[in-house]
């Protein structure tokens, strides 16, 4: 009940894979052997075509560290990092895996180490939803929408870092197991059960939530 909730979240904010012709990365398929070239030049020394990958990724980099770290405000900085960190580590790609198992492997790292510091240091988050409501939408149908988000947004926040990441790739991204496992560095065996235990950890989440949020639920209770 609560994953179609999750994935109702991935529609409300348009994830990439729902985009017909487009992989997980959020590029469409044609473009794969477009970034391939694109690397090529990169390894060559040619900064002008990392300027058109980051042209072509930006977006969806954007939104999948969104989805991952979970704060807004702290995308940009880490987009920035995500994007150094590519620079360098796209010397060794050898185009073993498909670019946007590479592209998130360097957004999970960044994120992972995100997250870990971000749980060493609480503080208190500014959630915003990004801004992707259609013009002519139902107003009450994009605060229900905003509520809905917000809500697997706490529920996600619940989940270990590494939980987290194996989630979002799996229920917002579309990844399956075996690419995940590369692009987290894990094997397939140990995604599927984190991805495992992160259910059962959202779904509990998302019902004291959802409980919370109702009348005489754990706000109202005595």
């Amino acid at each position: 009940m609560f994953l179609r909730g999750a994935r109702s979240f991935a529609h409300v904010t348009r994830l990439p894979e729902e985009r017909r012709g487009r992989d997980a990365s959020g590029v469409p398929a044609q473009d794969e052997v477009r970034l391939q070239a694109l690397v090529r030049r990169i390894q060559e020394g040619d900064l002008t075509a990392f300027e058109q990958l980051y042209a072509l990724t930006q977006a969806d980099a954007s939104r999948t560290l969104w989805h991952l770290v979970g704060n807004r405000v702290d995308v940009e900085d880490l987009l920035q990092e995500a994007y150094l960190r590519l620079l360098t580590a796209v010397k060794s790609y050898r185009g073993e895996s498909r670019f946007r198992t590479f592209f998130y492997r360097v957004c999970s790292n960044v994120a992972l180490s995100h997250l870990r510091w971000k749980r060493r240091r609480p503080e208190d988050s500014v959630w915003e939803l990004p801004e992707t409501a259609a013009e002519g939408d139902d107003p009450e149908r994009v605060a229900s929408r905003r509520q809905a988000a917000r809500l697997v947004e706490l529920a996600l926040e619940r989940l270990k870092p590494k939980k987290r990441i194996v989630f979002v790739y799996y229920e917002l991204c579309g990844m399956s197991p075996d690419e995940i496992a590369d692009a987290v560095g894990s094997s397939p065996n140990t995604v599927r059960s984190r991805l495992h235990h992160a259910r059962l950890e959202f779904n509990e989440a998302m019902q004291r939530l959802l409980g919370a949020d109702r009348p005489g639920g754990f706000h109202g209770a005595t």
